[in-house]
C-alpha cells in the first residue's frame, strides 16, 4: 500500500516492523518507515456472537463469524543517517504515509494475504485519535529512546476461531404405527424433502408445489424446503406456482439430486 499508493520508492526506503529500542535506533544505516505493535486486544463493539450457515445437499454447516481484533502500531520515520540539511525529509515521508493510511480506511481486497480474503471480512485501519492512543511520554520512556513525533494506527483484523457445528439435514421421514399387541405395521407414511432455489441459489418461500397429476398440495417454508409423498427418484418434473403469481411452472429435476432450482423470472 506506501509502496504503490504512498509512492515511496521500496529501493530508498525500507519498511519494518521491529521494537524500536536505543539500540535498534543506533544501527539504523537506511531511511526506514518503521510500524511497532505495541498492542492486541478485541473490538469488543464489533464482536458477532452469530453463526453463518453454509448448505449442501445433505449436510448444514453452521461457522461463527471472525471476531475483530484491534492490532495498534506506533508508525515512525527515521533518517538519522542522512545529512542534517535533509532531515525535513523524515516529516515529509511521515506525512504521505498518513495522508496513505486516511485514505485507505478499508483495505483493497487484492492487498489482503488469502487467509483473510477467504474469511469475507475486511481490514480496516484507523489513525486514532488522541482520547484513544496511549500517551507518547509512556511508549518512549519504557523503550528507554528520545521521543519523536509519530502516528498511532489501529489495524482491525478479523481472527477465526475454527468454530462450527455441523448437522446432516433430513431427506426423508418415515412414520410407522405398529400394534403393541402383535408388532404389525398399522399405518405408515413417508415424506421426501426438497430444497427450492432461485437461479442465484436463494431459498424461495412460499411457493406452492404439486406432483402432476396426483392429489395434495406442498408450500415452501422460510428455507424453500418442501416435501412430497413420492421418493426423489420417482419424481421426474414438478409444478411450482412462485409467490404472487398465477400460472404454474413445470420443472424438471435433476436425478439424484433433492434441489430444484426455477428459471429466471421472464
Amino acid at each position: 500500500m506506501l509502496h504503490q499508493d504512498g509512492k515511496i520508492p521500496a529501493g530508498d526506503i525500507d519498511i519494518t516492523f521491529a521494537i524500536p529500542t536505543r539500540d535498534w535506533v543506533a544501527a539504523i544505516s537506511r531511511p526506514t518507515i518503521n510500524f511497532y505493535l505495541y498492542d492486541i486486544t478485541e473490538n469488543v463493539k464489533l464482536r458477532a456472537n452469530e453463526f453463518e450457515a453454509r448448505r449442501s445437499d445433505t449436510r448444514e454447516v453452521l461457522r461463527l463469524r471472525p471476531r475483530r481484533i484491534d492490532l495498534k502500531y506506533v508508525v515512525n520515520a527515521y533518517f538519522k543517517s542522512q545529512l542534517a540539511e535533509l532531515d525535513d525529509q523524515e516529516w515529509l515521508i511521515l506525512w504521505r504515509v498518513l495522508a496513505t493510511l486516511m485514505r485507505n480506511s478499508d483495505w483493497p481486497d487484492e492487498l489482503l494475504p488469502p487467509e483473510a480474503r477467504a474469511l469475507g471480512t475486511s481490514l480496516q485501519g484507523l489513525v486514532s485519535h488522541p482520547e484513544t492512543a496511549p500517551r507518547p511520554g509512556d511508549i518512549w520512556s519504557t523503550l528507554g529512546t528520545t521521543p519523536r513525533p509519530g502516528l498511532h494506527y489501529v489495524l482491525t483484523v478479523p481472527l477465526d476461531l475454527n468454530i462450527e457445528f455441523m448437522h446432516t439435514l433430513v431427506l426423508q421421514q418415515s412414520v410407522r404405527f405398529r400394534d403393541l399387541g402383535t408388532g404389525d405395521v398399522m399405518l405408515s407414511s413417508q415424506r421426501n424433502s426438497w430444497r427450492l432455489r432461485d437461479p442465484s441459489g436463494a431459498p424461495v418461500p412460499g411457493a406452492e408445489v404439486r406432483l402432476p397429476g396426483r392429489p395434495g398440495l406442498s408450500i415452501s417454508d422460510e428455507e424453500g424446503i418442501f416435501s412430497t409423498a413420492a421418493p426423489h427418484a420417482e419424481v421426474p418434473q414438478l409444478l411450482i406456482r412462485r409467490p404472487g403469481r398465477d400460472t404454474w411452472d413445470l420443472i424438471r429435476t435433476e436425478p439424484g439430486s433433492s434441489i430444484v432450482v426455477l428459471d429466471p423470472v421472464p
